[in-house]
């Protein structure tokens, strides 16, 4: 009965001659009081050919379609009888939960040959229980993938390290982990890393917003690098010359391997799009999904609009018309092609706050001019997404701990002082608006 229904959900995306090639073979048991399933093979050399071809096809469906929490276990028949030199042995348990999350895998993660090395590499360490190439550093601009990349290693590694010794995540919530143990010094936090298998941590080209992790990240490197564990690292710009990574920290990477995504091409991005609007039974055509794809180059803009599509179609209960699709396509670009610039924002907030732009940038600090300064720090920070070294240059040369210092002081002045807010939001729209 349970191999009839499996066979059933996994009809709705594989071909039938692939499952009658490797699904029709297998045999499946539950395990009574417990949610591991027995999937016996009929021979060790079927064995060692499903692992190589049909193993993570089979078990994407079947997190699916069993949800959280299954193990399968793998045998051959008489603990391996006739075996074959790479076969399962008997009883090889492969969890079949996705922790973070079922779209991240590396089987949905479309790219084409210009992105193979990354993908093969990331892959490869992740699926492998020795690890190589320690760390790894993945480079790519906004919407590449870098984020999707490291849940799908999150992902393969949670298939045989236990998912809470895995740390998936920003320095936001490394800062969080640092801030929970600063009453009790650095003890806490370094035995935390000493038990960690792996680390994946995005957007280390914001450790300049954290400069006191640096003595963080060195810890955790000595200790993981020294335990041979695995770590990966992701970063918009190129380590080399990532200002906000110091060199004692960078130096350390760059004992590994780099890796860059690029863009995707329209092919992929085509692909991208499709496979969404099948999985989420979004009603595009094909025009209009070769439209989107064309249009917007990267990944995250596609997912921000396919996202928009989806919600109309669900709230709304209406068919996505012409008119609608170029009018959500339409806003996405106006969004997309803002024309804000830093001098745009200085004008705005001058003009605001009645003082004169230069003053802005200058060295005066009477209280009119330093919070207007450090309005505009803010939404150069929040729309331009400039550095806070960079955000120092525009400023006339200051600090990057003192732009720190302005962006978090607007940010929780906003929470309590409803007009700040408002005039924040007002400006903030003025300036996507051109200044017009």
């Amino acid at each position: 009965m349970l191999k009839k229904q499996l066979r059933a959900h996994l009809a709705q995306f594989v071909p039938e001659q692939d499952l009658a090639r490797w699904y029709d073979p297998l045999e499946l048991t539950p395990l009574p009081d417990s949610l591991d399933i027995v999937v016996e093979f009929p021979h060790a050399y079927f064995a060692q050919w499903f692992v190589a071809h049909a193993r993570d096809e089979f078990e994407k469906h079947a997190a699916l379609y069993f949800g959280p929490g299954h193990v399968l276990r793998y045998r051959t028949p008489h603990g391996g009888q006739g075996s074959a030199q790479g076969a399962v042995p008997e009883f090889v348990a492969s969890s079949i939960d996705f922790p973070f999350g079922h779209e991240h895998t590396f089987e949905q993660f479309l790219t084409n040959q210009k992105n193979v090395f990354p993908l093969t590499t990331a892959r490869d360490l992740a699926k492998s229980r020795e690890v190589r190439f320690n760390p790894l550093v993945v480079q790519g601009e906004p919407g590449t993938g870098k984020t999707h990349l490291l849940r799908c290693m999150a992902n393969e590694l949670s298939k045989h390290l236990d998912r809470n010794t895995l740390f998936l995540g920003t320095l936001d919530e490394l800062d969080a982990l640092a801030a929970q143990t600063a009453q009790t010094g650095p003890g806490p936090l370094r035995r935390y890393f000493a038990g960690l298998s792996a680390v994946l941590l995005d957007d280390l080209h914001r450790l300049d917003e954290f400069p006191h992790l640096t003595t963080h990240l060195l810890s955790m490197f000595n200790a993981l690098h020294a335990g041979q564990r695995l770590m990966v690292f992701s970063t918009l710009t190129p380590l080399a010359s990532c200002e906000a990574v110091p060199e004692t920290l960078r130096a350390r990477l760059l004992s590994g391997i780099m890796v860059q995504l690029s863009k995707p091409d329209l092919d992929v991005r085509l692909r991208f799009v499709t496979s969404h609007c099948q999985r989420k039974k979004i009603p595009l055509n094909k025009a209009q999904m070769l439209t989107l794809a064309q249009r917007h180059l990267d990944f995250r803009t596609l997912h921000g609009l396919l996202n928009k599509f989806q919600a109309f179609r669900e709230l709304l209960k209406k068919d996505i018309s012409e008119d609608i699709f170029e009018n959500i396509l339409g806003r996405g670009q106006d969004e997309r092609t803002a024309r804000t610039t830093p001098q745009i924002i200085l004008e705005q907030v001058a003009k605001r706050f009645r003082v004169d732009v230069k003053a802005l940038t200058g060295p005066r600090r009477t209280k009119e001019i330093s919070q207007a300064r450090q309005v505009a720090m803010l939404l150069c920070r929040e729309e331009l997404g400039l550095s806070y070294p960079a955000l120092g240059r525009l400023f006339g040369g200051k600090d990057h701990s003192t732009v720190l210092y302005a962006v978090n002081k607007i940010k929780e002045i906003q929470k309590d002082d409803k007009v700040m807010k408002e005039l924040v939001t007002e400006l903030r729209e003025a300036c996507r608006q051109g200044g017009s």
